[in-house]
């Protein structure tokens, strides 16, 4: 008889919150980069030139080498049949005038190498900074139609952290995305064709070593990730720290909380550094791996060209090329490790400024709405109840009614619920059940902007835009002229 253990199945799921963030980058660039494709087009383009300028430092140098080489030798050996060649083709005379040749031809490419990248950065930064301000747009437009219950329950320096650092974080992975990226792989292909060009041997230690680098660069992204949108979270919660110091300076001083104040601002000044110290620790460490393994690579192209040297097998330009190569490539392949963290840096970011753009609305008007066009002033309450999102109850079966003409005065103790009545008149809120109704209709059959309009407000809290006080007067009525204005400031005893 015979008997069989079945071993347990291993399920190999991804992270969904690392899948979330890949999504939300694809469709940040997806959406409101690729309208600007062109200018990156054409950063693209100065790339592709700056890395063959690059790269073409090499070839020079190897031509200039075997030069001095041809004449240290007299005249004689592979050195010399290579630039005599050479010199056949471009109609020279001798090793001599190549060597003035390599001097003109670097001094070319570098002019080339410095024009290209300044068109580059240029065209690049515009694309990138056209992208932010589509992105900032959407993002100020949804807090703006957004509800009313999310922008005054969450505190404002989550919104303004969102606003400015997540934006930098994806500007940062856009800008080293465009600039780097193209350049640098371009720039490696090219060393690699060369590479094979002098000695395919040197190219396959190249492609065997560098590669090795990848996986410990990989796992690093992963964390700076992770760790990258805690920090980002904590740059809120200090925003909002000290716009609630400066808001609340009256309370403070009145009530003699400055130390208190100052202990949760240390508090919070210490908690953002320590998360960012642990984020630039490990985004620290993408160079020190890369240059270990550089260095690595390096040392074994060296050994294997003087040994090729001494056996005759390669030449002196051969070795200043392949060391122009190193110099050109290794930086590159630098910049490419650093993108993976700078990534996913920008991937969180991103799925953060989506929790602003697609937050949902519990506040909506519904298809055919009515429009109120003649407003008397008739409000009416039935059996309404209304709780906020944290459960607090703010109105229990509250019934009433008011006809034209009426003044109604709304009193009692704090948090007893007159903030909320006028809210729920507004349809600021929807009530927890019951009736809110305007001019006989239920206000949530009325279009929204409609039942506003016809509604004036005038708050014991002042509110000031950062424009002129022409502008902010204006506001209570779109389109109003310079007359209009001066008269209302006039009723106001405020001209």
């Amino acid at each position: 008889m015979s008997c069989w253990t079945q071993k347990p199945v291993t399920t190999i799921t991804s992270n969904p919150d690392k899948e979330r963030n890949r999504r939300s980058l694809a469709r940040l660039l997806g959406t409101h980069f690729w309208p600007h494709r062109n200018w990156f087009i054409g950063g693209t383009l100065f790339a592709v030139i700056t890395s063959i300028s690059a790269v073409g430092y090499a070839g020079v140098l190897a031509y200039v080498g075997n030069a001095i080489q041809c004449q240290l030798e007299g005249g004689t050996g592979d050195a010399c049949a290579y630039v005599q060649d050479a010199s056949r083709r471009v109609g020279l005379g001798n090793g001599g005038d190549w060597i003035w040749l390599g001097i003109y031809a670097i001094i070319a490419l570098t002019a080339v190498r410095a024009l290209s990248m300044y068109g580059m950065n240029m065209l690049n930064n515009t694309g990138v900074q056209r992208g932010l301000v589509s992105i900032q747009s959407v993002q100020f437009d949804a807090l703006t139609d957004g509800d009313y219950a999310r922008v005054s329950g969450d505190n404002s320096g989550g919104f303004v952290s969102r606003f400015i650092n997540d934006v930098n974080a994806i500007r940062d992975a856009a800008l080293r995305f465009a600039n780097n990226f193209t350049k640098s792989v371009v720039t490696i292909i090219g060393v690699l064709a060369v590479l094979i060009v002098v000695d395919w041997q040197l190219a396959l230690i190249i492609l065997v070593v560098y590669p090795l680098a990848l996986g410990p660069v990989i796992v690093l992204g992963n964390s700076i990730r992770a760790r990258s949108k805690k920090a980002q979270q904590q740059i809120g919660e200090v925003t909002a720290l000290v716009s609630e110091g400066l808001q609340s300076a009256r309370v403070v001083k009145a009530f003699g909380l400055e130390d208190y104040q100052k202990e949760r601002g240390k508090t919070g000044f210490a908690e953002r550094s320590r998360l960012f110290l642990r984020v630039l620790s490990q985004r620290a460490a993408v160079d020190p791996v890369l240059e270990v393994v550089g260095g690595i690579a390096i040392a074994a192209l060296l050994g294997f060209v003087s040994y090729r040297i001494a056996a005759g097998t390669n030449t002196l330009g051969d070795l200043l090329a392949i060391i122009a190569l190193i110099g050109i490539a290794s930086p590159e392949v630098r910049a490419l490790g650093s993108i993976t963290a700078v990534a996913q840096e920008g991937a969180a970011a991103a799925d953060r400024v989506y929790d602003i753009i697609e937050a949902p609305a519990t506040v909506s008007d519904k298809p055919g709405a009515i429009s109120i066009t003649d407003a008397k002033g008739q409000i009416a309450f039935d059996d309404v109840h209304f709780s906020y999102p944290d459960g607090t109850e703010a109105l229990k079966g509250l019934s009433l009614a008011t006809e034209p003409g009426e003044t109604v005065a709304i009193v009692g103790p704090s948090g007893a619920g007159k903030s909320t009545i006028f809210n729920l008149i507004l349809r600021l809120y929807d009530a927890t059940s019951g009736q809110v109704k305007v001019e006989g209709h239920d206000v949530r059959d009325l279009n929204s902007n409609s039942l506003r309009a016809a509604t004036a407000l005038v708050s014991q809290d002042t509110a000031l835009f950062d424009d002129t006080v022409a502008s902010n007067i204006a506001l209570g009525r779109l389109g109003a002229d310079a007359a209009d204005i001066e008269a209302a400031a006039r009723a106001a005893n405020a001209h």
